[in-house]
């Protein structure tokens, strides 16, 4: 991907924060490619055990090597899955005919995705709330978190140096030499237009990609964030020994396994004690604000706060 600025275009680049719509269809994409499995091995197994029905149409939408449909990541202005969804939900009966069509590459819709090419938006912002509350709201405090250190850190690049050192920062992944900005994208060639480029990282990105402009909105150049943890990183013996010197065996075990978000039962089946057992623990966690708590229909799912993640971290 080649993206050439100029003088004008320089002056109007801009930040923007995590994005819930950005995150799903990233996740999307991540689900069936078969780079990142290193990082994010821990997600990919337990989402795999969690997507509604009907994230099988938004993975065809999705598909690594295929443009995301505009009408999939508009760009609400605010950070909220309700907001975003809003925005989606405004899509007109005719664009999101043509985004599938442009999403088909030539090739037949498959059958899951015909209600989309009629124009049913309302089927899509369902299946868009299903799978984000299934596959992404357990681990969105860590998500979140990820994301904002990096923006924080771009953003202090920004204020010292301008907009050439911001550039710069994302190398290896991103290159910049002025004008042009290059990156392997799977696109040949990228233009404003006119429009503003805003930077966007994102947490289950993993290669840059251009989200284009449409409506007035601005061109987002999304770039994977800098993930100052992995959920599935093993820590030294030292580390380990530490964390169950501060909270105790069981509860240091407790929180290493739900940096990758589990149930109560799964919880209590990996750590070899009761359910019962598990609460106990779970509320002194929640109490000391190192996990958050999420009830999805019977089901009791815990992940890492920002705070249990920089303590596993260190």
């Amino acid at each position: 991907m080649r993206l050439e600025l100029t003088v004008h275009d320089l002056t109007r680049v801009g930040l923007a924060g995590v994005d819930p719509l950005v995150e799903l269809t990233a996740s999307l994409r991540l689900l069936q490619s078969r780079d990142g499995t290193t990082a994010f091995a821990w997600w990919r197994r337990w989402a795999r055990h969690h997507l509604p029905s009907s994230a099988r149409a938004l993975a065809w939408l999705c598909r690594p090597g295929v443009a995301v449909p505009a009408c999939l990541v508009p760009f609400p202005g605010r950070p909220d899955l309700e907001t975003a969804l809003a925005a989606v939900r405004e899509t007109s009966p005719e664009r999101l005919h043509e985004d599938v069509l442009r999403a088909a590459d030539g090739h037949a819709i498959p059958p899951w995705a015909a209600s989309l090419a009629d124009g049913h938006i309302g089927t899509l912002v369902t299946a868009l709330r299903d799978y984000f509350e299934a596959a992404l709201t357990p681990h969105w405090p860590t998500v979140r978190a990820q994301v904002e250190a990096d923006l924080e850190r771009r953003t202090q690049t920004l204020l010292t140096g301008g907009v050439y050192a911001l550039l710069t920062s994302l190398r290896p992944l991103v290159t910049w030499s002025s004008p042009t900005t290059a990156a392997d994208a799977g696109v040949e060639d990228v233009r404003l237009g006119g429009a503003r480029l805003v930077l966007l990282p994102a947490f289950f990105s993993i290669a840059p990609e251009i989200l284009t402009a449409y409506d007035g909105q601005p061109a987002r150049l999304v770039y994977p964030s800098e993930r100052t943890l992995s959920p599935a990183r093993t820590n030294p013996g030292d580390q380990r020994k530490a964390l169950a010197d501060l909270l105790g065996p069981t509860r240091a075990a407790a929180l290493r396994t739900m940096a990758a978000g589990c149930s109560t039962s799964e919880l209590a089946a990996l750590l070899g004690v009761t359910p019962s057992a598990v609460s106990k623990h779970t509320a002194i966690l929640r109490e000391a604000g190192l996990i958050s708590t999420h009830r999805d229909r019977n089901t009791v799912l815990h992940s890492l706060t920002p705070l249990g993640s920089a303590l596993l971290a260190n």
